[in-house]
């Protein structure tokens, strides 16, 4: 699913909005340098997610037709996470019409965690119901998925994970019980980072993949920007989809920092 497939870039846009602007380490003029260049689609991705609080100053009109039209993915993924950050102020109905609509994927994509707030209060079985209705959307589904995994988290347990993550109702809810297994492997179950790069890399479901993935970024974020760029040079078109996210969601922190 590439860059819709986890949309981790709206859930760091949420992290980083909550600053409220892009910090001392890099000006939003840098930013705008990075975006503007795909030659390396995650450094430009990556700095895009930096930029969703600069970007939510614009107007929905705005970050709509960047988010589709956009001349490069670090553009369109900046106005995403712009988005994501403004769709927070409206209505659980609104959500809902956004992310079950005929907008591109991408603004949908951006509904998904605003929607999820108002979504945990639900009763836990009709999260999985709707979270594995084949008739809904994939972002109506994830946005149900998140939920219900937010709202069981106090029974969840490793083997239970590393079951979900393989064997599923749906594949988003596999994928929402690799990025909740991914705490449990930096806590209670804690792997190297050796483990998490070949899980990452190789994990044979998607679930598997997300879970080494977001684990790894929390190595990666002690690495520097300029290590990390270096680093997704020589991934280009190379490596998992889930390894490559985890080197741009840690460079997007760096570049937020």
């Amino acid at each position: 699913m590439q860059f819709r497939r986890s949309w981790l870039a709206v859930l760091l846009a949420l992290a980083v909005s909550v600053t409220g602007a892009v910090a001392w380490g890099y000006t939003v003029a840098d930013l705008e340098a990075i975006v503007s260049n795909e030659g390396i689609p995650e450094i430009s991705a990556a700095a895009g997610l930096a930029l969703g609080p600069a970007y939510a100053a614009k107007t929905e009109a705005e970050l709509r037709a960047l988010a589709v039209e956009g001349r490069t993915i670090g553009i369109r993924t900046a106005a995403a996470a712009g988005l994501a950050i403004q769709f927070g102020k409206k209505t659980e109905a609104d959500l809902l019409a956004i992310v079950g609509g005929s907008d591109a994927e991408i603004i949908r994509a951006a509904a998904i965690m605003p929607l999820q707030l108002y979504l945990v209060p639900k009763a836990a079985a009709d999260l999985k119901k709707m979270a594995a209705d084949a008739a809904l959307t994939h972002e109506q589904r994830l946005a149900a998925a998140k939920a219900y995994y937010f709202k069981t988290r106090g029974t969840l347990k490793v083997a239970m994970l590393e079951t979900a993550v393989v064997t599923n109702d749906s594949a988003e809810l596999a994928y929402a019980a690799g990025e909740v297994l991914a705490g449990f492997y930096l806590s209670f179950a804690p792997k190297t980072e050796a483990q998490l790069v070949e899980l990452a890399m190789n994990g044979e479901t998607e679930g598997q993949r997300v879970a080494g993935g977001v684990a790894l970024t929390t190595f990666l974020v002690e690495k520097t920007s300029w290590e990390l760029e270096v680093a997704l040079v020589g991934l280009t078109g190379w490596g998992s989809v889930a390894y490559r996210d985890a080197y741009t969601q840690a460079l997007a922190f760096l570049y937020a920092q």
